[in-house]
Protein backbone atom coordinates (compact mmCIF):
# COMPACT_ATOMS: atom_id res chain seq x y z
CA UNK A 1 0.00 0.00 0.00
CA UNK A 2 1.25 3.49 -0.86
CA UNK A 3 2.64 5.34 2.20
CA UNK A 4 0.22 8.28 1.96
CA UNK A 5 -2.80 6.02 1.35
CA UNK A 6 -2.14 4.17 4.57
CA UNK A 7 -2.07 7.41 6.55
CA UNK A 8 -5.09 8.82 4.68
CA UNK A 9 -7.20 5.74 5.47
CA UNK A 10 -6.22 6.06 9.14
CA UNK A 11 -7.29 9.72 9.04
CA UNK A 12 -10.60 8.84 7.35
CA UNK A 13 -11.33 6.29 10.07
CA UNK A 14 -10.69 8.98 12.69
CA UNK A 15 -13.02 11.41 10.91
CA UNK A 16 -15.78 8.80 10.79
CA UNK A 17 -15.21 7.88 14.41
CA UNK A 18 -15.51 11.52 15.45
CA UNK A 19 -18.67 11.90 13.40
CA UNK A 20 -20.12 8.92 15.27
CA UNK A 21 -18.97 10.45 18.56
CA UNK A 22 -20.83 13.65 17.69
CA UNK A 23 -24.00 11.70 16.99
CA UNK A 24 -23.69 9.76 20.28
CA UNK A 25 -23.19 12.98 22.26
CA UNK A 26 -26.22 14.47 20.50
CA UNK A 27 -28.24 11.54 21.83
CA UNK A 28 -26.77 11.57 25.35
CA UNK A 29 -24.33 14.21 26.63
CA UNK A 30 -20.88 12.72 27.31
CA UNK A 31 -21.56 9.46 25.47
CA UNK A 32 -19.41 10.40 22.48
CA UNK A 33 -16.44 11.22 24.69
CA UNK A 34 -16.81 7.86 26.45
CA UNK A 35 -16.92 6.14 23.04
CA UNK A 36 -13.51 7.67 22.33
CA UNK A 37 -12.28 6.38 25.72
CA UNK A 38 -12.17 9.87 27.19
CA UNK A 39 -14.07 8.59 30.20
CA UNK A 40 -13.36 11.42 32.65
CA UNK A 41 -14.40 14.08 30.12
CA UNK A 42 -17.54 12.16 29.16
CA UNK A 43 -18.55 11.57 32.77
CA UNK A 44 -17.96 15.23 33.62
CA UNK A 45 -20.17 16.41 30.74
CA UNK A 46 -22.91 13.94 31.69
CA UNK A 47 -22.86 15.01 35.34
CA UNK A 48 -22.77 18.75 34.60
CA UNK A 49 -25.66 18.39 32.18
CA UNK A 50 -27.83 16.01 34.22
CA UNK A 51 -27.49 17.21 37.83
CA UNK A 52 -29.12 20.67 37.39
CA UNK A 53 -32.19 19.01 35.86
CA UNK A 54 -32.38 16.66 38.85
CA UNK A 55 -32.20 19.68 41.17
CA UNK A 56 -34.91 21.36 39.10
CA UNK A 57 -37.03 18.22 39.51
CA UNK A 58 -36.65 18.33 43.28
CA UNK A 59 -37.92 21.92 43.24
CA UNK A 60 -41.03 20.88 41.33
CA UNK A 61 -40.08 22.41 37.94
CA UNK A 62 -40.73 26.05 38.87
CA UNK A 63 -41.02 28.49 35.97
CA UNK A 64 -39.13 31.67 36.79
CA UNK A 65 -36.16 33.69 35.64
CA UNK A 66 -33.76 31.32 37.40
CA UNK A 67 -35.11 28.20 35.69
CA UNK A 68 -35.08 29.93 32.29
CA UNK A 69 -31.43 30.94 32.83
CA UNK A 70 -30.62 27.37 33.90
CA UNK A 71 -32.25 25.94 30.78
CA UNK A 72 -30.26 28.35 28.59
CA UNK A 73 -27.00 27.44 30.30
CA UNK A 74 -27.68 23.72 29.88
CA UNK A 75 -28.51 24.21 26.22
CA UNK A 76 -25.15 25.97 25.76
CA UNK A 77 -23.37 23.15 27.61
CA UNK A 78 -25.13 20.62 25.38
CA UNK A 79 -23.84 22.35 22.25
CA UNK A 80 -20.30 22.64 23.62
CA UNK A 81 -20.08 18.96 24.49
CA UNK A 82 -21.35 17.97 21.03
CA UNK A 83 -18.66 20.19 19.51
CA UNK A 84 -16.04 18.68 21.81
CA UNK A 85 -17.03 15.15 20.83
CA UNK A 86 -16.62 16.02 17.16
CA UNK A 87 -13.11 17.39 17.68
CA UNK A 88 -11.80 14.31 19.43
CA UNK A 89 -8.63 14.21 21.57
CA UNK A 90 -6.15 17.05 21.26
CA UNK A 91 -2.50 17.33 22.15
CA UNK A 92 0.03 20.02 22.88
CA UNK A 93 2.30 20.31 19.87
CA UNK A 94 6.06 20.75 19.99
CA UNK A 95 7.71 24.15 19.31
CA UNK A 96 9.13 22.88 16.01
CA UNK A 97 5.62 21.99 14.78
CA UNK A 98 4.23 25.33 15.90
CA UNK A 99 6.94 27.24 14.05
CA UNK A 100 6.64 25.21 10.82
CA UNK A 101 4.49 27.18 8.33
CA UNK A 102 2.93 23.93 7.08
CA UNK A 103 2.45 22.44 10.55
CA UNK A 104 4.41 19.30 9.63
CA UNK A 105 4.03 16.54 12.26
CA UNK A 106 7.74 16.61 13.01
CA UNK A 107 7.90 14.39 16.14
CA UNK A 108 5.68 11.82 14.40
CA UNK A 109 7.79 11.40 11.27
CA UNK A 110 10.95 11.53 13.39
CA UNK A 111 9.54 8.68 15.51
CA UNK A 112 8.93 6.62 12.37
CA UNK A 113 12.49 7.25 11.18
CA UNK A 114 13.87 6.36 14.61
CA UNK A 115 11.96 3.07 14.46
CA UNK A 116 13.28 2.28 11.00
CA UNK A 117 9.98 2.98 9.21
CA UNK A 118 10.78 5.78 6.72
CA UNK A 119 7.81 4.81 4.50
CA UNK A 120 5.40 5.50 7.35
CA UNK A 121 7.13 8.79 8.13
CA UNK A 122 6.91 9.68 4.42
CA UNK A 123 3.15 9.12 4.56
CA UNK A 124 2.71 11.19 7.73
CA UNK A 125 4.54 14.10 6.08
CA UNK A 126 1.81 14.08 3.39
CA UNK A 127 -0.69 15.20 6.03
CA UNK A 128 0.94 18.62 5.73
CA UNK A 129 2.52 18.77 2.25
CA UNK A 130 3.15 16.24 -0.53
CA UNK A 131 6.85 17.13 -0.84
CA UNK A 132 8.99 15.64 1.96
CA UNK A 133 12.04 15.40 -0.32
CA UNK A 134 11.62 18.65 -2.27
CA UNK A 135 11.04 20.72 0.87
CA UNK A 136 14.01 18.92 2.40
CA UNK A 137 16.07 20.37 -0.43
CA UNK A 138 14.64 23.90 -0.39
CA UNK A 139 12.89 24.71 2.90
CA UNK A 140 14.55 27.40 5.06
CA UNK A 141 13.73 25.14 8.05
CA UNK A 142 12.31 27.67 10.54
CA UNK A 143 11.44 24.65 12.71
CA UNK A 144 15.12 24.20 13.53
CA UNK A 145 15.29 27.70 15.00
CA UNK A 146 12.94 26.58 17.80
CA UNK A 147 14.66 23.28 18.55
CA UNK A 148 16.54 23.46 21.84
CA UNK A 149 17.21 19.79 22.50
CA UNK A 150 20.97 20.04 21.97
CA UNK A 151 22.99 22.90 23.48
CA UNK A 152 25.34 23.31 20.52
CA UNK A 153 22.97 22.95 17.53
CA UNK A 154 19.34 22.22 16.57
CA UNK A 155 18.27 18.83 15.26
CA UNK A 156 18.76 18.49 11.51
CA UNK A 157 15.03 18.15 10.85
CA UNK A 158 15.17 19.27 7.24
CA UNK A 159 17.98 16.85 6.40
CA UNK A 160 16.11 13.98 8.06
CA UNK A 161 12.98 14.38 5.94
CA UNK A 162 15.08 14.97 2.83
CA UNK A 163 16.93 11.69 3.41
CA UNK A 164 13.66 9.98 4.36
CA UNK A 165 12.13 11.18 1.09
CA UNK A 166 15.16 10.02 -0.91
CA UNK A 167 15.04 6.52 0.57
CA UNK A 168 11.35 6.11 -0.21
CA UNK A 169 11.35 7.74 -3.66
CA UNK A 170 14.29 5.68 -4.92
CA UNK A 171 12.36 2.48 -4.19
CA UNK A 172 8.91 3.78 -5.10
CA UNK A 173 7.30 2.50 -8.29
CA UNK A 174 4.95 5.16 -9.61
CA UNK A 175 1.82 4.08 -11.44
CA UNK A 176 -1.68 5.43 -11.88
CA UNK A 177 -3.71 4.89 -8.74
CA UNK A 178 -7.22 5.29 -7.40
CA UNK A 179 -8.07 8.18 -5.03
CA UNK A 180 -8.37 7.44 -1.33
CA UNK A 181 -12.15 7.94 -1.43
CA UNK A 182 -14.77 7.14 -4.10
CA UNK A 183 -15.25 9.65 -6.90
CA UNK A 184 -17.76 12.42 -6.20
CA UNK A 185 -18.59 13.70 -9.67
CA UNK A 186 -17.34 17.18 -8.69
CA UNK A 187 -14.85 18.86 -10.99
CA UNK A 188 -12.21 21.45 -10.04
CA UNK A 189 -9.81 23.35 -12.29
CA UNK A 190 -6.40 24.22 -10.85
CA UNK A 191 -4.61 26.95 -12.82
CA UNK A 192 -0.86 26.95 -12.25
CA UNK A 193 1.43 23.95 -11.93
CA UNK A 194 3.88 25.19 -9.32
CA UNK A 195 4.26 23.47 -5.95
CA UNK A 196 1.14 25.22 -4.59
CA UNK A 197 -0.99 24.21 -7.57
CA UNK A 198 0.25 20.63 -7.37
CA UNK A 199 -0.47 20.59 -3.63
CA UNK A 200 -4.07 21.74 -4.13
CA UNK A 201 -4.56 19.25 -6.97
CA UNK A 202 -3.13 16.40 -4.88
CA UNK A 203 -5.40 16.92 -1.87
CA UNK A 204 -8.54 17.51 -3.93
CA UNK A 205 -7.94 14.49 -6.16
CA UNK A 206 -7.10 12.25 -3.20
CA UNK A 207 -10.55 13.09 -1.79
CA UNK A 208 -12.30 11.88 -4.94
CA UNK A 209 -12.65 15.14 -6.88
CA UNK A 210 -11.92 15.25 -10.63
CA UNK A 211 -9.06 17.75 -11.10
CA UNK A 212 -7.78 19.38 -14.28
CA UNK A 213 -4.38 21.03 -13.75
CA UNK A 214 -3.33 23.69 -16.28
CA UNK A 215 0.30 24.80 -16.65
CA UNK A 216 1.46 27.26 -19.31
CA UNK A 217 5.05 26.00 -19.32
CA UNK A 218 6.37 22.71 -20.63
CA UNK A 219 7.51 21.53 -17.18
CA UNK A 220 5.59 21.43 -13.92
CA UNK A 221 7.08 22.97 -10.80
CA UNK A 222 6.91 26.69 -11.53
CA UNK A 223 9.84 28.71 -10.19
CA UNK A 224 11.52 25.51 -9.05
CA UNK A 225 12.56 24.90 -12.67
CA UNK A 226 14.87 27.92 -12.49
CA UNK A 227 16.75 26.72 -9.42
CA UNK A 228 20.27 25.59 -10.41
CA UNK A 229 20.92 21.86 -10.57
CA UNK A 230 23.65 22.04 -7.94
CA UNK A 231 21.04 22.94 -5.32
CA UNK A 232 18.69 19.99 -5.72
CA UNK A 233 18.32 16.48 -7.08
CA UNK A 234 16.07 17.34 -10.02
CA UNK A 235 15.37 13.70 -10.89
CA UNK A 236 13.88 12.96 -7.47
CA UNK A 237 12.00 16.27 -7.42
CA UNK A 238 10.33 15.33 -10.71
CA UNK A 239 9.53 11.87 -9.35
CA UNK A 240 7.92 13.37 -6.25
CA UNK A 241 5.78 15.66 -8.44
CA UNK A 242 4.82 12.70 -10.61
CA UNK A 243 3.80 10.74 -7.51
CA UNK A 244 1.65 13.60 -6.20
CA UNK A 245 -0.19 13.74 -9.54
CA UNK A 246 -0.51 9.97 -10.04
CA UNK A 247 -4.24 9.75 -9.24
CA UNK A 248 -6.39 8.57 -12.14
CA UNK A 249 -8.78 11.48 -11.60
CA UNK A 250 -6.10 14.12 -12.32
CA UNK A 251 -5.56 15.39 -15.84
CA UNK A 252 -2.53 17.60 -16.52
CA UNK A 253 -2.49 20.07 -19.42
CA UNK A 254 1.03 21.38 -20.08
CA UNK A 255 1.80 24.34 -22.32
CA UNK A 256 -1.77 25.51 -21.84
CA UNK A 257 -2.27 29.12 -20.81
CA UNK A 258 -5.66 29.92 -19.28
CA UNK A 259 -6.51 33.61 -19.68
CA UNK A 260 -10.02 33.63 -18.22
CA UNK A 261 -12.05 31.62 -15.76
CA UNK A 262 -12.76 28.19 -17.33
CA UNK A 263 -16.36 27.00 -17.68
CA UNK A 264 -17.86 23.68 -16.65
CA UNK A 265 -16.20 23.32 -13.25
CA UNK A 266 -17.71 23.28 -9.78
CA UNK A 267 -14.77 25.31 -8.48
CA UNK A 268 -11.57 26.94 -9.75
CA UNK A 269 -8.29 27.27 -7.85
CA UNK A 270 -5.93 29.97 -9.11
CA UNK A 271 -2.29 29.31 -8.25
CA UNK A 272 -0.28 31.26 -10.80
CA UNK A 273 2.45 32.21 -8.33
CA UNK A 274 4.43 35.44 -8.16
CA UNK A 275 6.59 35.17 -11.24
CA UNK A 276 6.86 38.77 -12.42
CA UNK A 277 10.39 40.06 -11.87
CA UNK A 278 10.59 43.48 -10.26
CA UNK A 279 12.34 45.96 -12.52
CA UNK A 280 15.08 48.31 -11.39
CA UNK A 281 14.63 51.63 -13.18
CA UNK A 282 18.11 52.85 -12.34
CA UNK A 283 19.72 50.00 -14.26
CA UNK A 284 19.00 49.48 -17.96
CA UNK A 285 21.02 48.41 -20.99
CA UNK A 286 22.50 45.47 -22.87
CA UNK A 287 24.59 44.36 -19.93
CA UNK A 288 21.52 43.95 -17.73
CA UNK A 289 20.04 40.45 -17.48
CA UNK A 290 17.14 39.64 -15.13
CA UNK A 291 17.36 36.52 -12.92
CA UNK A 292 14.99 34.09 -14.67
CA UNK A 293 16.59 34.65 -18.06
CA UNK A 294 20.05 34.42 -16.49
CA UNK A 295 19.28 31.15 -14.70
CA UNK A 296 17.71 29.68 -17.82
CA UNK A 297 20.21 30.87 -20.43
CA UNK A 298 23.35 32.28 -18.77
CA UNK A 299 25.88 34.06 -21.02
CA UNK A 300 29.51 33.09 -21.39
CA UNK A 301 30.98 34.24 -18.07
CA UNK A 302 34.48 32.81 -18.13
CA UNK A 303 36.83 35.54 -16.97
CA UNK A 304 33.98 38.08 -16.70
CA UNK A 305 32.90 40.27 -13.79
CA UNK A 306 29.30 39.83 -12.64
CA UNK A 307 27.43 42.24 -10.37
CA UNK A 308 24.32 40.93 -8.60
CA UNK A 309 21.95 43.43 -6.99
CA UNK A 310 19.96 42.09 -4.04
CA UNK A 311 20.59 39.48 -1.36
CA UNK A 312 17.65 37.09 -1.44
CA UNK A 313 17.77 33.40 -2.31
CA UNK A 314 17.41 34.14 -6.04
CA UNK A 315 20.35 36.55 -5.92
CA UNK A 316 22.48 33.86 -4.32
CA UNK A 317 21.38 31.30 -6.92
CA UNK A 318 22.55 33.71 -9.63
CA UNK A 319 25.82 34.41 -7.83
CA UNK A 320 26.67 30.76 -7.15
CA UNK A 321 25.87 29.81 -10.75
CA UNK A 322 28.05 32.68 -11.95
CA UNK A 323 31.00 31.38 -9.94
CA UNK A 324 30.56 27.92 -11.43
CA UNK A 325 30.61 29.45 -14.90
CA UNK A 326 33.95 31.11 -14.24
CA UNK A 327 32.90 34.66 -13.30
CA UNK A 328 34.22 36.98 -10.61
CA UNK A 329 30.96 37.61 -8.72
CA UNK A 330 30.04 40.45 -6.36
CA UNK A 331 26.71 40.95 -4.59
CA UNK A 332 25.58 44.48 -3.68
CA UNK A 333 22.90 44.87 -1.02
CA UNK A 334 21.47 48.17 0.16
CA UNK A 335 20.75 46.98 3.71
CA UNK A 336 22.92 45.86 6.58
CA UNK A 337 24.47 42.38 6.78
CA UNK A 338 22.11 41.17 9.51
CA UNK A 339 19.10 42.02 7.31
CA UNK A 340 20.12 39.83 4.36
CA UNK A 341 16.98 37.92 3.32
CA UNK A 342 18.69 34.79 2.00
CA UNK A 343 18.97 31.63 4.06
CA UNK A 344 22.04 31.70 6.26
CA UNK A 345 23.33 28.38 4.95
CA UNK A 346 23.03 29.60 1.36
CA UNK A 347 24.92 32.79 2.17
CA UNK A 348 27.69 30.83 3.91
CA UNK A 349 28.05 28.51 0.93
CA UNK A 350 28.16 31.41 -1.52
CA UNK A 351 30.90 33.20 0.39
CA UNK A 352 32.91 29.99 0.78
CA UNK A 353 32.67 29.51 -3.00
CA UNK A 354 34.18 32.93 -3.65
CA UNK A 355 31.20 35.29 -3.90
CA UNK A 356 31.91 38.76 -2.48
CA UNK A 357 29.16 40.50 -0.49
CA UNK A 358 28.98 44.29 -0.11
CA UNK A 359 26.32 45.72 2.19
CA UNK A 360 25.06 49.28 2.54
CA UNK A 361 25.40 49.78 -1.22
CA UNK A 362 22.33 51.10 -3.02
CA UNK A 363 22.23 51.40 -6.81
CA UNK A 364 22.37 54.86 -8.40
CA UNK A 365 22.63 53.89 -12.06
CA UNK A 366 24.88 52.47 -14.75
CA UNK A 367 27.36 54.37 -16.88
CA UNK A 368 29.26 52.63 -19.64
CA UNK A 369 30.86 49.59 -18.11
CA UNK A 370 30.50 50.80 -14.53
CA UNK A 371 27.77 50.29 -11.97
CA UNK A 372 27.18 53.46 -9.94
CA UNK A 373 26.63 52.76 -6.25
CA UNK A 374 26.28 54.76 -3.08
CA UNK A 375 29.50 53.10 -1.95
CA UNK A 376 31.46 53.82 -5.15
CA UNK A 377 31.83 52.57 -8.71
CA UNK A 378 32.12 48.97 -9.84
CA UNK A 379 33.41 47.90 -13.24
CA UNK A 380 31.49 44.87 -14.53
CA UNK A 381 30.57 42.94 -17.68
CA UNK A 382 27.04 41.95 -16.63
CA UNK A 383 24.50 43.16 -14.07
CA UNK A 384 21.69 40.98 -12.66
CA UNK A 385 19.06 42.91 -10.65
CA UNK A 386 17.59 40.23 -8.36
CA UNK A 387 15.33 42.48 -6.32
CA UNK A 388 12.30 40.22 -5.97
CA UNK A 389 9.13 39.03 -7.67
CA UNK A 390 5.52 40.17 -7.67
CA UNK A 391 2.11 38.80 -8.58
CA UNK A 392 0.62 39.38 -12.01
CA UNK A 393 -2.50 41.07 -10.61
CA UNK A 394 -4.02 41.57 -14.04
CA UNK A 395 -4.01 37.82 -14.70
CA UNK A 396 -5.38 37.02 -11.25
CA UNK A 397 -8.23 39.51 -11.71
CA UNK A 398 -9.17 37.98 -15.08
CA UNK A 399 -9.35 34.53 -13.50
CA UNK A 400 -11.26 35.66 -10.40
CA UNK A 401 -15.01 35.45 -9.89
CA UNK A 402 -17.64 33.35 -8.16
CA UNK A 403 -16.58 29.89 -7.00
CA UNK A 404 -12.91 30.80 -7.38
CA UNK A 405 -10.14 30.55 -4.77
CA UNK A 406 -6.74 32.23 -5.15
CA UNK A 407 -3.94 30.45 -3.32
CA UNK A 408 -0.17 30.11 -3.01
CA UNK A 409 1.99 33.12 -3.75
CA UNK A 410 -0.74 34.47 -6.05
CA UNK A 411 -2.73 35.26 -2.90
CA UNK A 412 -0.04 36.93 -0.79
CA UNK A 413 3.01 37.64 -2.91
CA UNK A 414 6.34 35.83 -3.00
CA UNK A 415 7.05 33.68 0.06
CA UNK A 416 8.81 30.37 0.71
CA UNK A 417 7.83 27.08 -0.90
CA UNK A 418 6.63 25.64 2.41
CA UNK A 419 4.35 28.61 3.05
CA UNK A 420 2.86 28.35 -0.45
CA UNK A 421 2.16 24.64 0.10
CA UNK A 422 0.45 25.38 3.41
CA UNK A 423 -1.88 27.95 1.83
CA UNK A 424 -2.70 25.51 -0.97
CA UNK A 425 -3.55 22.77 1.54
CA UNK A 426 -5.84 25.14 3.43
CA UNK A 427 -7.46 26.14 0.13
CA UNK A 428 -8.11 22.48 -0.71
CA UNK A 429 -9.85 22.03 2.65
CA UNK A 430 -11.93 25.17 2.06
CA UNK A 431 -12.95 24.00 -1.43
CA UNK A 432 -14.05 20.62 -0.07
CA UNK A 433 -16.10 22.44 2.56
CA UNK A 434 -17.71 24.67 -0.09
CA UNK A 435 -18.54 21.56 -2.13
CA UNK A 436 -20.04 19.94 1.00
CA UNK A 437 -17.30 17.33 1.10
CA UNK A 438 -15.57 18.39 4.31
CA UNK A 439 -15.80 14.84 5.70
CA UNK A 440 -13.28 13.88 3.01
CA UNK A 441 -10.58 16.34 4.15
CA UNK A 442 -8.39 13.59 5.63
CA UNK A 443 -5.38 15.93 5.66
CA UNK A 444 -6.88 18.11 8.39
CA UNK A 445 -6.55 15.37 11.02
CA UNK A 446 -3.67 15.24 13.50
CA UNK A 447 -1.89 11.88 13.70
CA UNK A 448 0.68 11.41 16.43
CA UNK A 449 3.33 8.72 16.79
CA UNK A 450 4.90 8.29 20.20
CA UNK A 451 8.65 8.06 20.62
CA UNK A 452 9.57 4.37 20.14
CA UNK A 453 11.17 2.38 22.92
CA UNK A 454 13.71 0.75 20.61
CA UNK A 455 15.87 2.22 17.86
CA UNK A 456 16.17 0.32 14.60
CA UNK A 457 16.79 0.89 10.91
CA UNK A 458 19.50 0.65 8.28
CA UNK A 459 20.14 4.34 7.57
CA UNK A 460 22.46 5.44 10.36
CA UNK A 461 21.93 9.19 9.85
CA UNK A 462 18.13 9.37 10.02
CA UNK A 463 17.95 6.80 12.83
CA UNK A 464 20.57 8.50 15.02
CA UNK A 465 19.42 12.07 14.31
CA UNK A 466 15.70 11.35 14.78
CA UNK A 467 16.44 9.43 18.01
CA UNK A 468 17.53 12.75 19.53
CA UNK A 469 14.00 14.18 19.15
CA UNK A 470 12.36 14.31 22.58
CA UNK A 471 8.75 15.08 21.51
CA UNK A 472 8.66 18.33 23.47
CA UNK A 473 4.84 18.57 23.33
CA UNK A 474 2.81 16.48 25.75
CA UNK A 475 1.30 13.20 24.71
CA UNK A 476 -2.30 12.98 23.49
CA UNK A 477 -4.66 14.16 26.19
CA UNK A 478 -8.35 14.87 26.53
Amino acid sequence: MEPDRKVALESIRLIRKRKKSRLLSSFLPGLGQMYEKRYLTGLSFFTLFSFPFYYWYLLGFPVNYGSITLAGAQLLLYGLQVLDAGKGPVRETSPCEDFCPAGVKIPSFMACCEEGKPEEGFGIFFLSAPFPFTLGELCPAPCEEKCGILPERPLRIREVHREMGRLVLEKLEIKKREPFLPLTGKRVAVIGGGLAGITAAYYLASAGVHVDLFEREKELGGIINYIPNFKLNRELVKKEIEYALSFKNIRVFRETEVKEKPEGYDWTVVSVGAGLEKRLREVEGEKVIYPLEFLKNPPDLKGKRLAVIGAGDTALDVARLGVRLGADVSIFYRGEAEKVRAQERELSRAISEGVKLYTGCSVKGIEGGELLLSCGRFSCDYVVPAVGFEVDRETVEKLSGERVSVTGDAATGMTTFVEACQRARETAAEVLKKLRLSDRAWFTVDIYREKPRKISGENLFIVSESSLCQHCGTKVRS
